[in-house]
C-alpha cells in the first residue's frame, strides 16, 4: 500500500518527513497525510518519489 511504502523508503533514506517534503516543494504536513493515508500525492509527485527513492511504480505504489 501506498502509505506503508512511502514510509518505509523515507526512513531507509533517512529521510525525516520535513527534509522529504523540502525536496518535493510539499509542506511536512502533505508527507505525514499521505503517510497516514489522508490524501495521495499526484502523478508529477509520485514521478519525482520514484525517482528519488529509485523504485519502480509497482514498488511504491502497490
Amino acid at each position: 500500500m501506498f502509505k506503508e511504502n512511502l514510509k518505509q523508503l523515507r526512513i531507509e533514506m533517512k529521510f525525516t518527513q520535513t527534509q522529504l517534503a523540502k525536496l518535493l516543494n510539499v509542506s511536512f504536513k502533505t508527507i505525514s497525510h499521505w503517510e497516514n493515508g489522508y490524501s495521495e500525492p499526484n502523478i508529477q509527485q509520485i514521478i519525482l518519489l520514484k525517482n528519488l527513492f529509485k523504485v519502480s511504480y509497482e514498488e511504491i505504489l502497490e
